[in-house]
């Protein structure tokens, strides 16, 4: 079974946690907020929930900070969490949207350590960007 994230549900997340969660994490610092042009994010009740609590500090496809078209992903999240994750999760088939929000947060819990190790990827890869001219660089190792 394939669970698919509407725009909806994106929204509901993004109101009952995530936001929440970066604000407190981040209560006294600048944060800007990167989507890609995946349709959940692109969905006009997401646009404007965003653009009504995140103004202007969102990073989005057709905006005031255009996310560019087949950019790299530079982002821990993009190149590392996401893959992890993945295959955590789904090695394990959750047949509800509980046993799915369940199994990544026990995934995220047992993966925490190895967070600490991102920072000097991102760095790596930001390099490799770099020295690509800000052309894709996945496949130059």
């Amino acid at each position: 079974m394939k669970i698919l994230l509407t725009g909806e549900a994106y929204l509901e997340m993004l109101g009952l946690s995530s936001l929440p969660a970066i604000r407190a994490l981040y209560e006294n610092s600048e944060v800007f907020y990167q989507q890609d042009g995946a349709p959940p994010h692109y969905h006009r009740d997401v646009r404007a929930f965003l653009d009504e609590n995140l103004q202007g500090h969102w990073i989005r496809r057709r905006g005031t900070f255009e996310f560019p078209p087949r950019s790299a992903d530079l982002t821990p999240l993009d190149f590392y969490l996401w893959g992890i994750l993945k295959d955590v999760v789904h090695r394990r088939k959750p047949a509800t949207l509980w046993d799915l929000r369940a199994e990544i947060r026990a995934a995220c819990a047992a993966i925490i350590n190895t967070l600490t190790e991102v920072p000097q990827s991102t760095a790596g890869r930001c390099n490799r960007c770099l020295a690509a001219n800000g052309n894709h660089f996945e496949h130059l190792n």
